[in-house]
């Protein structure tokens, strides 16, 4: 078997227990959270959509390859689906009867599933540089831990337990792309490395990609 094969084959495994442990967690929230789980089906698609309105009004605002016209559809477009999206969040969470720390539950969830990935990618996938397996490791097993906790305790120390949990969605973020990066001896220290980050989730060959800038001598 060669390399490759056998790289693709562990990022298999820890995406084939990932997506199990998804569809347990939805059979859960079925069947002892009814109200959680038939909320989940508005707030996560809606919860896509302020993100890639973030995403929109970004590129419209810094991505110098897009025309004046462009980039003005781009940042319209975010501020709408942010708009949008943020308006229907606030409806949903402001019914009398759903508790506003019920934002913690759906948090945690997606949240609490990075961490296993981060834990097990660090475990399994051996491509990655050492020293970034082993913080994700750590990363991955902290949050997993610190999520429970939240979980747990969703219902004192709102704000705490919030930017709690959206700090941890940064860290992992952060040493995940270290992580991704580590694959092709990319460095997180240029900024510029992370837009690779996303054509590396997507199994983008960089080394034949014309479309993608970046300095190959920092390629291993």
């Amino acid at each position: 078997m060669s390399i490759r094969s056998l790289m693709n084959k562990q990022k298999l495994i820890v995406d084939d227990v990932i997506s199990v442990l998804l569809m347990l967690s939805i059979g859960v929230l079925a069947m002892f959270f009814q109200l959680i789980a038939i909320m989940s089906f508005i707030v996560y698609p809606i919860s896509t959509l302020f993100l890639y309105g973030i995403y929109r009004t970004c590129r419209g605002i810094f991505n110098k390859e897009i025309s004046g016209l462009g980039k003005l559809v781009n940042i319209l477009v975010g501020l709408f689906s942010l708009i949008f999206a943020s308006f229907i969040l606030a409806i949903v969470f402001g019914q009398p009867h759903i508790p506003i720390y019920y934002v913690i539950y759906f948090l945690s969830l997606p949240i609490l599933l990075i961490g296993v990935a981060g834990l097990l990618k660090g475990v399994l996938v051996q491509v990655y540089s050492p020293l970034h397996r082993r913080l994700n490791i750590i990363i991955g097993s902290l949050t997993i831990f610190i999520t429970f906790l939240a979980i747990q305790f969703a219902e004192y120390n709102f704000i705490f337990q919030l930017l709690m949990l959206l700090s941890l969605l940064g860290v992992n973020g952060f040493f995940r792309s270290a992580l991704y990066l580590s694959e092709f001896g990319l460095s997180v220290k240029k900024i510029k490395n992370f837009k690779l980050v996303f054509f590396i989730m997507n199994e983008v060959p960089l080394k034949n990609n014309e479309n993608l800038q970046y300095d190959r001598e920092e390629i291993v």
